[in-house]
């Protein structure tokens, strides 16, 4: 790994709807450092590989393309703000689509060699200047060796009521209690899952944010990480 830049690497796990997206987005902004999502990465090439037609279980061309595709993230509007580039094409929106969300985990997740040839990918954004990291397994898997190791959790009932307002908000209707009963459900699939498990690392730090606001979250990480920075 880069020297330099490993001492500015900030990586951030942590169950679905625990918040690590938005605030490793936002302590990229604030730090001034790259940010890479990994989730998005294993959808990328998934997105990638559907729209060349590469079928499932095709482990040498998906192999190849995982190692071709080469996202670049970028933060916006203080850090609320996402586009996924590839050339001069923002591709977050099929990113975010039911089909992609739905095959990435048989595209990808499932076979050995993809994931490999996608974290050996994802550890290429770590450059001199550091990097903002989040997803499952970055502190685990991807970067075990980053010095600044943030496991972000809170209660399934809480996150599920996140999803829910966010999801009124985008005009869906649901049922809150599907939702509690769909995140109880993903947290032991993530648990137990045999590659890629979401697990808490020996080192990482654990941040409970059940009774917090996301601005009183964003204030704690970035006290233990650039105390010199208000948040």
């Amino acid at each position: 790994m880069q020297g330099r830049g490993l001492k500015r690497l900030i990586v951030i796990d942590g169950p679905a709807a625990s918040g690590k997206s938005t605030l490793a987005r936002r302590m990229a902004w604030k730090l001034g450092l790259p940010f890479l999502s990994t989730g998005a990465l294993y959808r990328a090439v998934t997105w990638f590989a559907i729209t060349r037609g590469v079928k499932w279980g095709n482990s040498r061309a998906l192999v190849r393309l995982a190692r071709k595709i080469r996202p670049r993230f970028v933060v916006y509007r203080g850090g609320f703000g996402l586009k996924v580039m590839l050339g001069r094409r923002d591709i977050l929106p099929e990113l975010d689509g039911a089909d992609v969300s739905r095959l990435t985990s048989a595209y990808t997740a499932s076979d050995l060699a993809v994931r490999q040839a996608i974290v050996e990918n994802a550890r290429k954004y770590l450059t001199g200047r550091g990097l903002v990291a989040e997803g499952r397994d970055c502190g685990s898997v991807i970067f075990p060796e980053a010095p600044f190791k943030i496991f972000l959790t809170s209660d399934p009932a809480e996150r599920a009521r996140r999803r829910y307002h966010d999801l009124r908000k985008a005009g869906e209707r649901i049922s809150l209690r599907k939702l509690v009963r769909d995140m109880v459900r993903r947290d032991r699939e993530d648990r137990t899952r045999k590659r890629g498990a979401l697990v808490a690392m020996p080192d990482a730090w654990i941040v409970d944010n059940t009774f917090l606001q996301q601005h009183q979250t964003i204030r704690i990480l970035l006290r233990r990480v650039r105390p010199d920075v208000v948040a």
